[in-house]
C-alpha cells in the first residue's frame, strides 16, 4: 500500500513502472530482471568471492517451485543449496565422491534408502511407488524429462550432502583412554566446605566501576566467542491498524441485506450464491454437532426451508445463508459413556486380573445406582472423556478399537459391561444409537470486513502524519502511547526473514531495515492489516561487534570483575568461618562433586570447573585462597576424595562419548565450512 501510495504522489514515477511493465512483453525475463537490479550484474551474495547473482538466485528459486515445492523457507533452503554447492564442491572433489547415474536410479527405482527423499516426497502420505510411477511418467515427454532432470540436480546434491555427512559421523570415534577418562570424571568424587558469595546476590551499588573500566573490559573481551556478532538489525515498530471502520461495515450489511431481498425472489437460487460469491463454491452441508454452539448457524434446524438467515458475522466475515432444504441420512453412530482402567503391561496377567476385579466392583457399584460421572471422575484414566463423565458422544462404528466398538454397536440400550482392550479394561454403558441423521444443505454468501479503499487511504495518511511527527525513538513511543498504538522490539532481525515475531508478512519491513540508516523513521509499510511505522535502532554487521551494540553487556561484565575483586579480597581469611563473616553467608558441606558436571548441589550455582578442580588437587585439611568462579567468590576446604571403583574395560562411555559426537557433527563441519568460506547474504 505505501508503494501505491507514493506512485500515486509521484506521476512521473508511474510512467516509469507502467514502461517497465510493458517492457516485460517485449524483452527477455533476464533483461528486466535487469532493468530492476536483479540481473547478471547484481549480486545478492558471495562464497569465497565467487558471486551469486539476483538472476541466478531468482531461477533457481522459480526452478524448484516448478517441481513442486512450496513453504516458508523454500527461498532459504534454496540459498543454503546454492551456497553449499559452491563451498563443499572442492570437499566433495577432494575425496572423490559422486553420485552415479546407476545411484540415482536406485535411489528412485531400487533399494537405496535416502533421509530427503523419505522427508521431502513420501512425507504427506505418498508411497514409494506412487513416485516411482511420477518419475517414469516424466520420461514418457520432452517436459516430463525436463522435469526429471531438475528432480536429479536436486536429489543429487541433496543426495552428496547425505553421504558426506554420513562418512563424517562414521569418523568419529573415541579411544579407551578418552573413556577411562569419562568414567573417572564422573565416578571420582570430592567432598568439601565451603563459602561462596554468588555474583547474583551481590548489590550493583557495593562496587562502582568507570566508563574506562567498561572500555578495558571490551578491549579484552571483545573477540570472546560470547560476544561474537551476526549480522542482525534493532527496531521499533508502531502498528497502527487498518481495519474496517464503522462506516465499511455499514455499507457491507447494506450491500448484503440487499442480496438478501433480492435472493428472495430469484428463481435459480444457487446461481445467484454463486455468481455473488466470485464464483466460488458456496453450497455445503451441515449437521447440527457442527454448529450447535453457534447461536445463528445452529437455527438452520429450526427455521423453514427457504428462509434466509443473516447478515451475521462470523470471525472476520458477514454471511447470509439461505436454508435450502434438510433431509435425513444414514448414520450409523452409537453414544456411550466409560470408566478406562489403564494398563502398563496388558501381557502382564497379574495386573490385568487386577484391572477386570476392579472393573467388576465398578460394575456392581453402577447397576446399584452409583453415579457414572462420578465414578468417571474418580477412577478413569482417560483423559479426554473423564472431565464429562466419560462420555463419548456419537462417533461412527468403527472408529474405536473392536472390543469397545463391538460392545457400543452390539449391546442394547442401557447395558453396562466391561471389556479388555490394548489401552486396558473398559467399564461401559451404552446410552444411545442411531441410524439415521439430519443434514441441512445451505447456500451463503460471504463478504470480508475489510477496509475500504478510502478507510485505507485515511489509515495511510495518518500513518503518515505520525511518522513525519516523530523525530526519534523517545518521540515514536511516546507519540504511540499517546494514540493508543502498540509499539514493540524486534531484535537481530536476519537478512531476507519473511516474518518478525508476530507479524507473518514482514519482508518489506526488513527490506527497509537493511536500507535505512540508524535513528531513520520509515515510512507506513502495510503489513498483516497494520501500517507499521520503524525505527532502526541499531545496524549489526557480523564479527566484532561495536562497543555501543554491547556496551551494557560489557559494563555487566566490568562490574562482575569489580565485585570479583572486592569479595575475594574481603573473604581472605585464616579459616572459613571468618570469609563466611565478611561475606555474610554460611558454612556449608559439598558431596559427591565430580570433574564431569562440576556443579556443587546446594550452592545455588551451576557448573564451577575451577572449584571442582581445586576440590581433587588440594590437599584434605587445607584452605584454598578465594576463588573467582563462574558463579561468585569461593573459598573451599577439601576433606575427602573417594576413588572411582576399578574398572578395566569402558565400551559404555566410549558408546556414549561417540554418539553425543555424532548428534552435533553434521551440523558442526557444515557450519564451520559455511564460516571459513565467507559467505555473504545481500538478500533484500
Amino acid at each position: 500500500m505505501a508503494m501505491i501510495e507514493n506512485i500515486r504522489n509521484r506521476q512521473g514515477l508511474l510512467m516509469v513502472f507502467l514502461g517497465i511493465g510493458m517492457l516485460g512483453f517485449l524483452v527477455p525475463f533476464d533483461a528486466v530482471l535487469a532493468l530492476m537490479g536483479q540481473g547478471v550484474t547484481s549480486e545478492v551474495g558471495s562464497v569465497n568471492g565467487i558471486g551469486i547473482t539476483g538472476q541466478e538466485y531468482q531461477v533457481a528459486v522459480q526452478q524448484r517451485k516448478s517441481l513442486g515445492f512450496s513453504g516458508d523457507q523454500l527461498q532459504e533452503e534454496v540459498w543454503q543449496d546454492m551456497t553449499a554447492a559452491i563451498f563443499m564442491d572442492d570437499q566433495y572433489s577432494d575425496i572423490g565422491m559422486t553420485v552415479s547415474d546407476k545411484e540415482y536410479q536406485e535411489m528412485l527405482f531400487g533399494d537405496i534408502a535416502s533421509q530427503y527423499m523419505s522427508r521431502a516426497f513420501y512425507s504427506n502420505g505418498d508411497n514409494k511407488r506412487t513416485w516411482v510411477q511420477n518419475f517414469q511418467n516424466m520420461l514418457t515427454t520432452p517436459q516430463g524429462k525436463a522435469s526429471f532432470m531438475n528432480y536429479k540436480r536436486v536429489i543429487s546434491a541433496k543426495r552428496m550432502k547425505e553421504k558426506f555427512e554420513t562418512l563424517a559421523q562414521a569418523g568419529a570415534y573415541t579411544t579407551e583412554l578418552e573413556g577411562r577418562y569419562d568414567y573417572l570424571s564422573s565416578e571420582r568424587k570430592a567432598e568439601f566446605q565451603y563459602v561462596v558469595k554468588l555474583f547474583n546476590t551481590i548489590a550493583d551499588s557495593t562496587v562502582q566501576v568507570s566508563e574506562r573500566d567498561v572500555q578495558a573490559y571490551f578491549a579484552e573481551h571483545k573477540e570472546d566467542k560470547q560476544y561474537k556478532q551476526a549480522e542482525g538489525r534493532d527496531i521499533t515498530i508502531v502498528k497502527i491498524p487498518v481495519g474496517a471502520s464503522e462506516g465499511d461495515i455499514d455499507a457491507i450489511n447494506a450491500e448484503l441485506e440487499a442480496l438478501a431481498t433480492e435472493w428472495k425472489t430469484v428463481e435459480n437460487k444457487i446461481e445467484f450464491a454463486t455468481s455473488n460469491s466470485n464464483g466460488a463454491t458456496s453450497i455445503s452441508t451441515l449437521r447440527k454437532s457442527a454448529v450447535e454452539t453457534d447461536i445463528n448457524e445452529s437455527s438452520f434446524f429450526d427455521v423453514e426451508v427457504g428462509t434466509i438467515v443473516g447478515p451475521y458475522q462470523k470471525g472476520n466475515v458477514l454471511t447470509i445463508t439461505n436454508v435450502m432444504g434438510r433431509t435425513m441420512v444414514a448414520d450409523t453412530a452409537a453414544k456411550v459413556r466409560h470408566i478406562l482402567l489403564q494398563a502398563k503391561d496388558v501381557k502382564n496377567a497379574d495386573e490385568m486380573s487386577a484391572l477386570h476385579s476392579k472393573a467388576d466392583s465398578l460394575e456392581r457399584l453402577l447397576r446399584n445406582g452409583a453415579d457414572f460421572t462420578d465414578l468417571a471422575a474418580r477412577f478413569s484414566d482417560d483423559p479426554g472423556s473423564k472431565s464429562n463423565g466419560g462420555v463419548y458422544d456419537f462417533f461412527p462404528q468403527g472408529r474405536m478399537v473392536k472390543p469397545f466398538d463391538d460392545f457400543s454397536f452390539n449391546k442394547r440400550l442401557g447395558s453396562i459391561g466391561s471389556v479388555e482392550t490394548s489401552y486396558g479394561v473398559h467399564v461401559i454403558e451404552v446410552l444411545d444409537r442411531r441410524k439415521e441423521v439430519e443434514e441441512v444443505e445451505v447456500a451463503m454468501i460471504t463478504r470480508s470486513m475489510d477496509a475500504s479503499d478510502k478507510t485505507k487511504r485515511d489509515s495511510y495518511a495518518d500513518a503518515n502524519e505520525f511518522a513525519i511527527e516523530s523525530s526519534d525513538r523517545a518521540s515514536l513511543e511516546a507519540a504511540a502511547g499517546d494514540a493508543g498504538y502498540t509499539y514493540s522490539e524486534a531484535l537481530n532481525i536476519v537478512r531476507a526473514s519473511k516474518s518478525l515475531s508476530g507479524m507473518r508478512n514482514a519482508s518489506e519491513l526488513v527490506n527497509w531495515a537493511y536500507s535505512a540508516e540508524v535513528g531513520e523513521i520509515s515510512q507506513p509499510i502495510l503489513a498483516d492489516n497494520n501500517y507499521v511505522v520503524a525505527i532502526l535502532n541499531a545496524s549489526k554487521e557480523k564479527g566484532t561487534p561495536k562497543f555501543e551494540d554491547v556496551e551494557d553487556k560489557m559494563r555487566a561484565g566490568a562490574l562482575k570483575v569489580a565485585q570479583g575483586e572486592y569479595y575475594a579480597e574481603l573473604m581472605n581469611a585464616a579459616n572459613l568461618e571468618d570469609a563466611a563473616s565478611a561475606a555474610g553467608v554460611t558454612v556449608k558441606t559439598a558431596l559427591n562433586v565430580n570433574m564431569k558436571t562440576s556443579v556443587v548441589a546446594g550452592s545455588g550455582a551451576s557448573a564451577e570447573p575451577e572449584v571442582a578442580g581445586l576440590a581433587f588437587s588440594i590437599p584434605a585439611g587445607e584452605m584454598s585462597m578465594p576463588i573467582i568462579g563462574n558463579n561468585g567468590v569461593w573459598v573451599i576446604a577439601p576433606t575427602s576424595v573417594t576413588e572411582a571403583a576399578d574398572k578395566t574395560e569402558f565400551l559404555t562411555e566410549q558408546t556414549d562419548l561417540v554418539t553425543k559426537a555424532r548428534n552435533g557433527l553434521s551440523l558442526a563441519i557444515s557450519n564451520a565450512m559455511r564460516e571459513e568460506s565467507n559467505v555473504e547474504d545481500n538478500r533484500n
